[in-house]
């Protein structure tokens, strides 16, 4: 597929704040606002996909580079390589969102980045001389115990269609681990209300992180073997504050 020429290409108002997303959440994100995945190309270190939105009868390219979304552009249709009538339906035959916070009939379509700190548990080397009473001395000793270390991190995740899945960064990683789905949890016993976020994913057998998400001031806590705090962030994507 030829790309479009610069010439015809146009910013997209509505999807201007999708600029510098993580390629993930903003997939999630287009499918949200009723766009269709059609095709991608990779030219040297970026990859164009190329998006189709049928009730605004509208093709996107978005360019995408270490990760994040560089540019988001309206091209003419050609660039779709389909019309309206050969084009899929959007799952569940959802309208396009006007909201973009609106997801579907199995809840809302959340995708959030998050930022924090927290402790984790670890072994800490310790040395030093201990009074000995039988030969009234001091004598090295040395050891190992158990103890916890501070560390700062992120994580993502992506709420839509009823479903949760979270992506741990860094020290969120357990040593012993299930693995995930190509880093990614799945959210177990997920439940959304208008006030807050909990759920649960299962690292491991024995650890199984809870998720606790203020809706309206973002924070968030993490709790089991290693614990987290911090702030959600969902963008510019329903303003007013919260998510």
């Amino acid at each position: 597929m030829s790309l479009a020429a610069p010439a015809l290409a146009q910013s997209v108002p509505e999807l201007s704040d999708l600029v510098g997303a993580r390629a993930a959440g903003g997939e999630t994100q287009l499918e949200a606002r009723g766009y269709i995945f059609v095709t991608t190309n990779t030219v040297r270190d970026t990859k164009w996909s190329f998006w189709w939105k049928e009730r605004a009868r509208q093709c996107v390219q978005v360019a995408t580079s270490n990760g994040r979304y560089e540019a988001i552009q309206s091209v003419p249709d050609a660039n779709c390589r389909q019309t309206a009538t050969t084009l899929p339906s959007y799952p569940d035959n959802r309208p396009p969102a006007a909201d973009p916070g609106y997801g579907d009939r199995y809840g809302p379509s959340i995708t959030l980045v998050c930022f924090g700190g927290g402790s984790a548990p670890a072994a800490q080397y310790q040395s030093g001389y201990a009074y000995n009473s039988r030969s009234h001395r001091f004598v090295p000793q040395f050891g190992t115990t158990l103890g916890r270390e501070g560390f700062a991190s992120d994580l993502q995740i992506e709420i839509w269609h009823g479903r949760g899945r979270i992506r741990p960064e860094g020290k969120l990683i357990s040593p012993i681990h299930s693995g995930g789905d190509n880093g990614w949890w799945t959210i177990e016993n997920l439940v959304v209300t208008p006030d807050r976020i909990t759920g649960q994913y299962r690292m491991n057998g024995l650890n199984k992180p809870r998720i606790d998400i203020d809706r309206r001031s973002g924070r968030i806590a993490i709790r089991a073997a290693t614990n987290f705090t911090g702030r959600c962030d969902a963008g510019n994507w329903r303003g007013g504050g919260g998510f």
